[in-house]
């Protein structure tokens, strides 16, 4: 077995030649799509951190918005019930004032149901008192001239009551 030197130089340059047809046909293309996949990821990886980024955004500005909403909604409560509270003062103030107005027209309406009482207590006493007077006296005593002698007892009986 000797060496024999041009087979070991044909041997080589057939090892470069298959060794250059495996890089440029080969590696290189498979080079080239594996960077294009890493781009590819690189690129979705981006696209994913800003989606992230997005999604916290949209996050607070619900949070934000929600918190704003709470607010507005306190506010509409707030207002709702102070609306509700001047209704209702109202409500008092005009029941009130019908209360009084009521009153005033049932002690008017007293009132005038006492002096209907009275005079007709008055003419009642004074019609009693000539009665019993001309019993006492034995004769008709003269209504119409005694009547302010009357009205006057009466008064005083009426003013001890």
């Amino acid at each position: 077995m000797d060496i024999q030197l041009p087979q070991i130089i044909f041997q080589l340059v057939n090892f470069g030649v298959v060794f250059g047809a495996i890089v440029y046909l080969l590696y290189k293309p498979t080079q080239k799509i594996l960077d294009e996949r890493a781009k590819r990821v690189a690129d979705t990886l981006k696209e994913v951190e800003k989606i992230e980024e997005e999604k916290e955004k949209i996050q607070s500005l619900k949070t934000k918005t929600k918190r704003e909403a709470d607010k507005e909604a306190a506010l509409i409560l707030e207002r709702a019930q102070k609306s509700a509270n001047v209704k209702k003062q109202e409500l008092v103030e005009k029941t009130k004032e019908t209360l009084q107005a009521e009153m005033k027209k049932a002690e008017a309406a007293w009132k005038e149901e006492k002096k209907q009482l009275v005079a007709e207590s008055k003419k009642q006493i004074a019609e009693a008192v000539v009665e019993v007077s001309s019993l006492v006296l034995g004769e008709k005593i003269n209504a119409k001239t005694d009547e302010k002698l009357i009205a006057k007892g009466i008064d005083q009986v009426l003013q001890n009551i």
